[in-house]
This record gives C-alpha cells, structure tokens and sequence, in this order.
C-alpha cells in the first residue's frame, strides 16, 4: 500500500540521514569546525544531497499518483490548479494531502485508526471499494 511505501521510505531516509551526519562529523576539523582539506567530506555530502532529494522527489511521486487514483476512481473532479492539482497538492501539502486520502478512504467515525496495520484499520473494517477497484 502506498502508506507502507511512504512509512518505509520515511524510517530509512531517518537512518540514512542519522548514518550519514554521524559519517561527516568524522571529517570536520574540530578546531575550525570547517571540513578538512583534502578529506572526502565533499564528495559524501553531495551523495546524501542527491540521495534525499531523490527520496522528496519518489514521496511526491507516490502522493500524486495515489491522489489522482483515489480522486478518478471516486469521480471527484478538480477545482483548482486544473490538471496539476494532484501535483501541486502532493508537493506543497504532502502531509495535508496524506490526511485527507486516508479520510476519504476509510470511515475513522466508526472504526478506530490502527497503526501498522495494512489498510491503518482494524482487521475487521471493510474495505471501501472505488469503481470495481478495491483500495488496499
């Protein structure tokens, strides 16, 4: 489900990020508190940049994308920002845009939130179906 690949991507890039400043402590000068010349500090740092901002780009990714499938799927039509709105939604308000999906997919009123599970519900929730597509 998209929310496990999110949680996913979300644990690692906390693991990666904690390795990698652990890793670039060990080459700053701590008199200056400036890299030191000649170490490969650079080089890591510009891995880390280019790996986390590959991580921002593949969440917005996986937001739009489930956004736009729920929004067809349920024949909501977009209001503003027409064509882009998934777009716009998933990079500006990722988190908003989290929260709203998982409102309009489940019925929290009735069943209570269950955290690690599949769908965020209790096993005994239904699961609410979109045009012949269940929504997992």
């Amino acid at each position: 489900s998209p929310f496990k690949v999110l949680l996913d991507i979300t644990i690692f890039a906390m693991v990666w990020s904690r390795i990698f400043s652990n890793l670039l402590k060990g080459y700053i000068d701590p008199n200056t508190g400036l890299p030191i010349e000649g170490s490969p500090f650079w080089s890591i740092y510009s891995v880390n940049i280019a790996f986390s901002l590959a991580l921002g780009v593949f969440s917005i990714y996986v937001i739009f994308k489930t956004r736009q499938h729920i929004r067809e799927r349920s024949g909501i039509p977009e209001k503003s920002c027409k064509g882009c709105e998934d777009c716009c939604c998933a990079t500006w308000c990722g988190c908003c845009t989290v929260l709203q999906m998982a409102r309009h997919t489940a019925e929290y009123e009735t069943y209570a939130g269950q955290c690690c599970s599949e769908t965020g519900l209790p096993v005994s929730a239904p699961q609410l179906q979109f045009g012949g597509a269940q929504i997992v």
